[in-house]
């Protein structure tokens, strides 16, 4: 339970929500440029496709900067539970990128893009953001382990899905590209009110 004089930061809250809208914005310009059942994206619709990329952009900095920030406060709370110092999840999260970036490659053969990147940083992060909310006491290690479980699994999912992308017919692969998105979003918000209720 949390102390008493502790408040989960509304920048957590705030920050997984962004992150939602990330990934609403981001697969709406995955279904406007890389839907083989759609034309070519072209005028007005192609001008769409632009913005919803440019806001994916944006919400995702904003999430990265209030996740940043809660993290910075949770920092300074009182340390309650054995949380680990949060620079392991930087340096993890740089030395697992490195070994999926050369696996992938080395292994299956697939070529390195942003996709990676971008969901080996998303589980770093909200691993990090977990750990914090049990250091201050404001997760029991129970539901911890249940929640950093799911972000592994997803993370796992993502990386298969990452794996099969150019491996597959184009509407399979337009799916498979897809359904990380999906997933993240969802899970974000789904976060973003477990967070907001501790």
């Amino acid at each position: 339970m949390a102390p008493m004089d502790a408040a989960v930061p509304g920048t957590l809250v705030w920050g997984h929500a962004a992150l939602a809208v990330c990934a609403a914005l981001y697969l709406a310009w995955w279904w406007t440029f890389f839907n083989p059942a759609l034309p070519k994206a072209m005028g007005a619709l192609y001008a769409m496709g632009v913005g919803f990329i440019l806001g994916a952009v944006a919400f995702g900095i904003a999430a990265v900067v209030l996740l940043a920030m809660g993290l910075g406060a949770l920092a300074g709370a009182p340390q309650v539970g054995g949380a680990a110092p949060g620079w392991v999840f930087a340096v993890g999260g740089v030395a697992a990128y490195a070994a999926l970036a050369f696996v992938t490659v080395r292994f299956f053969g697939r070529p390195v893009t942003t996709e990676l990147l971008l969901f080996v940083l998303w589980a770093a992060l909200e691993l990090a953001v977990l750990n914090a909310l049990m250091g201050a006491g404001m997760l029991f290690g129970g539901a911890f382990w249940l929640l950093a479980g799911v972000v592994a699994l997803v993370t796992a999912a993502n990386l298969v899905c990452y794996v099969l992308y150019f491996r597959l017919p184009p509407v399979p692969s337009f799916i498979d590209g897809a359904a990380p998105l999906a997933i993240v979003g969802v899970l974000a918000a789904v976060l973003a009110a477990v967070i907001a209720r501790l």
